[in-house]
């Protein structure tokens, strides 16, 4: 009992993925069998999940703090996407990337955490699928863009950031984002993404610090976030801005996973 309690412990205690976590995802893309995935599952559970649930319950009580209506429990369909792809529409029996999602419901809009054999991506998930014949977003824009712009530029929402439709692929919208140039673009689009990649060698992956960063992404990202679930983003950025703000959260300098 008590060394299960240790590894429990441990497991919350989120330190950064590990190199190892991109060799996995390497040897899947590889070798995407079911025969080869039990083989390695040790290495699925230590490197990969363990790290995630950990990073999950860090970083939740900021997630709930930014939105009290946010999932953060370290769970399948709550906050963690399985690996195992269903098989009636599938070739391979897994996904060779793994997504970590803060938001309300499933293809909702949300915030994320990815990984794959390259590295990680940080950053937001914009549903502006039409519903009801109302595309949310799109409309947003069209109805506040100087609010929008203003938004952006105040959060530092612009060049480091990335936007791309969402769809088999991905479709370049804006490779550096300009609010006031790119936001016309969204029209017509249903899925859009907002990220910021870091290739699998960056040492914060690997370190404590990605905790930081990732507060810092979310803290960043969120106006996004209303601009595309509002009603009245102008009144909801006003209540976010009062309420939380731009915080300035600095990412240290940790030690990484050797």
């Amino acid at each position: 009992m008590k060394s299960n309690q240790s590894k429990i412990s441990q497991e919350l205690e989120f330190n950064g993925f590990y190199p190892e976590t991109f060799d996995f995802f390497q040897d899947l893309y590889k070798h995407n069998s079911v025969t080869w995935f039990n083989k390695h599952r040790q290495d699925y559970e230590q490197y990969l999940m363990n790290p995630a649930r950990a990073f999950v319950v860090s970083i939740g009580p900021f997630i709930k703090f930014i939105n009290p209506e946010f999932e953060t429990e370290p769970k399948f369909n709550k906050t963690l996407v399985r690996l195992n792809r269903d098989m009636r529409f599938a070739k391979k029996p897994y996904k060779d990337f793994f997504l970590i999602r803060f938001g309300k419901t499933k293809w909702g809009s949300e915030l994320f955490l990815y990984l794959d054999r390259n590295g990680m991506e940080i950053g937001t998930f914009l549903n502006n699928e039409k519903v009801d014949g109302h595309r949310r977003f799109e409309e947003n824009l069209a109805s506040h863009a100087d609010q929008f712009v203003a938004a952006c530029r105040k959060y530092r929402i612009g060049s480091e950031f990335s936007a791309y439709e969402l769809h088999s692929g991905r479709d370049p919208i804006s490779k550096h984002f300009n609010p006031a140039r790119d936001h016309p673009k969204f029209k017509g689009t249903d899925y859009i993404i907002f990220g910021k990649e870091f290739d699998k060698s960056e040492r914060v992956i690997s370190s404590k610090g990605l905790l930081a960063l990732a507060m810092k992404t979310y803290n960043r990202l969120y106006p996004l976030y209303l601009f595309s679930t509002s009603d009245n983003p102008v009144a909801d950025f006003n209540s976010y801005e009062r309420r939380i703000g731009l915080l300035k959260i600095s990412i240290p300098r940790t030690p990484s996973h050797k």
